[in-house]
């Protein structure tokens, strides 16, 4: 497995980003039934199935949690259909819901389907475990952040510490690709031209502004030492501590993250949770294929 300073994880990944939003369920009266290869018996497509997976594709490719209005909506779904899938899909871990905001995103459960997929005899459960361990050891909030556009990455797994204040994130948010400190690693490893880089930092929103200059010089020294961090930069209060999984083309594909109150920050302690972090980012390197 090569390396690209102390902390970055070589390995690659084929996932796709889903259909178009709603695709199934704007062309499932009009499609004929698929024709069977072959070899194959004919069969007949289950609707329910359809359906579900058109909710997981819907919520996948949303930039945000959605309400069920909403969902029902842009699926044309019934309402009481669509309640009874999401209810099944959250049952399942596959949705998560927000009692509070009445929204819906993507499970946990999902991720071990990928992982399952990817290598055989491994899930994300392994890698939840040490990302619940180092957040209840090391009183931080781990996230796995992936990046899913040119400009967007997405929150993939959360593990919240024991403590009774911590910083709490939505899975499935989505946010700007150069934020915080997994911000830098996408710029560190990346296939963006400076010129790119430059018009995207000037969309992010920063409480504690920050010289573009300033930042590319803070993503050269994380490509150095192979970690990245960002005090206060996003939002004023919140420190962060990431390290890179990086593709065959030494792009970060995904970042793990450390996220602490600003108080709590020194790099003496950043130094540290980046070598704890080095743990969960080997596991899901070592289940991604192509290494």
């Amino acid at each position: 497995m090569a390396r690209k300073g102390a902390g970055a994880i070589k390995s690659t990944i084929t996932l796709g980003e889903g259909d178009q939003m709603g695709l199934e369920a704007a062309v499932r009266e009009q499609a004929p039934p698929p024709r069977a290869a072959p070899g194959m018996l004919s069969y007949k497509p289950v609707g329910a199935i359809l359906s579900g997976l058109s909710v997981l594709r819907f919520l996948a490719n949303a930039p945000t949690p959605m309400p069920l209005s909403r969902i029902t909506r842009e699926l044309g779904l019934n309402p009481s259909t669509c309640l009874n899938i999401l209810r099944t899909l959250v049952d399942e871990d596959y949705v998560v819901f927000d009692p509070q905001s009445k929204l819906y995103s993507m499970g946990l459960g999902v991720l071990e389907l990928v992982s399952g997929a990817m290598a055989q005899g491994r899930d994300m459960r392994s890698i939840r475990a040490v990302t619940d361990h180092i957040a209840s050891a090391e009183t931080v909030t781990v996230t796995l952040w992936r990046r899913v556009q040119r400009d967007r990455m997405m929150l993939v797994l959360e593990s919240l510490p024991a403590d009774n204040m911590s910083i709490k994130m939505n899975i499935g948010q989505r946010l700007p690709l150069l934020v915080g400190a997994a911000g830098r690693l996408m710029a560190a490893y990346s296939d963006l031209s400076e010129a790119e880089l430059a018009q995207q930092f000037k969309q992010v929103r920063l409480e504690r502004g920050q010289p573009f200059r300033e930042f590319m010089v803070e993503a050269r020294e994380a490509r150095e030492r192979g970690w990245a961090i960002d005090e206060g930069h996003y939002t004023i209060g919140a420190a962060s501590v990431a390290v890179p999984v990086l593709n065959e083309k030494d792009q970060a594909v995904f970042a793990f993250t450390a996220t602490m109150f600003e108080a709590h920050f020194s790099l003496e302690r950043a130094a540290t949770l980046a070598h704890e972090l080095q743990r969960p980012a080997h596991l899901l390197a070592s289940a991604l294929p192509y290494q």
